[in-house]
């Protein structure tokens, strides 16, 4: 049943790929709209959460993300770590199996 309902909504949603620079600065408006009504909403949450003396649901936060390099040097990182683990317990285990350890 839930394919059903998916396949109908797609096939009545249009893509919206614009073909003239009138079309596009269509797009690009109702775009900037949407992030208009988010921030807008955000704010409003935020301004309501001040006045209820809550905590925050998006707090902002001044320290720096990672960026891609740094992401993936990090889990290289872990995973030459983790490997030199796995290889360290091989080698225990190869020892222990020739060394006919009982």
């Amino acid at each position: 049943m839930f394919k059903k309902v998916m396949g109908q909504v797609i096939k009545k949603m249009k893509p919206n790929v614009p073909k003239t620079d009138m079309g596009k600065k269509i797009r690009n408006l109702k775009i900037d709209t949407q992030k208009l009504k988010a921030g807008k909403a955000k704010l409003d949450q935020t301004i309501f959460e001040f006045k209820k003396g809550d905590k925050f649901t998006f707090p902002s936060s001044k320290k720096k993300t990672m960026s891609n390099t740094e992401k993936a040097k990090l889990r290289n990182e872990e995973s030459k770590k983790m490997f030199k683990k796995t290889m360290g317990d091989n080698k225990k285990i190869i020892k222990k199996i020739f060394k006919g350890d009982k």
